[in-house]
């Protein structure tokens, strides 16, 4: 039960309206379908790097928001622990389930996850970095149950439009103002993966803090050397 506490986060830093680009637009909607009860069951998938776990934050602070009991489970963090441990879950409106994948091989928590589904009366969300049909599970209830379910494949970050529209997002709810040449030269030259571009932006956030003057061209060297790391 210990693993479980500390993965509850009842202060989220993530928000749906991060994900505003239009590559994220199917992923939203899927979400909307969830908000609304026409979809119990979501399977979100991409690489690494992608945001997934940013996202399921999102979609847990928004069922936070309205009252309602979300929880997001990493299963690779949870390997060691007992089994049992996920009977808790079944009392949460919206469980979401990271790394769905990790449980490939480990036959005893494949059929855990399957009671949870068999037992959840509430809407469950599972990431992974494969699809579904992907998936190496021993057992194939297990494996059946996750492909029936909506799925939708978040944007690798190639787009320049969906990497501009999720920085912006970001720095404008988080009150982020930085020099518009910081700016491009990240979008341009920085990590393309969205994970990575919000590890850097908050690197960045901290390099700058309390910067009120215009910064030196030295500043700005030593900023777009940071960047360079994270590309």
């Amino acid at each position: 039960m210990r693993q479980l506490q500390l993965d509850i986060e009842p202060q989220l830093d993530a928000r749906i309206s991060d994900f505003s680009g239009p590559g994220w637009g199917h992923v939203v909607d899927a979400i909307r379908q969830l908000h609304t009860g026409l979809v119990n069951r979501c399977y979100v998938y991409g690489g690494a790097g992608t945001c997934k776990r940013h996202l399921l934050s999102a979609i847990c602070d928004s069922y936070l928001e309205l009252g309602r009991r979300a929880i997001k489970v990493s299963l690779l963090e949870l390997l060691d622990a007992p089994i049992g441990a996920i009977t808790s879950l079944e009392f949460y409106d919206l469980v979401a389930l990271d790394d769905i994948d990790a449980i490939s091989g480990v036959p005893h928590w494949q059929k855990a996850v399957f009671h949870l589904m068999n037992n959840h009366d509430g809407q469950l969300v599972f990431s992974s970095r494969v699809a579904p049909i992907e998936l190496k599970l021993e057992l194939p209830d297990l494996q059946s149950r996750l492909t029936q379910a909506v799925s939708v494949k978040v944007p690798n970050g190639s787009s320049y439009t969906d990497r501009q529209a999720l920085l912006h997002s970001v720095m404008t709810r988080r009150g982020i103002h930085f020099d518009q040449q910081i700016i491009d030269y990240l979008l341009s030259n920085g990590p393309h993966h969205a994970s990575i571009l919000l590890q850097t932006l908050a690197q960045l956030e901290k390099m700058l803090k309390g910067e009120k003057t215009k910064l030196s061209n030295t500043t700005i060297k030593q900023i777009f050397a940071l960047i360079d790391e994270y590309h």
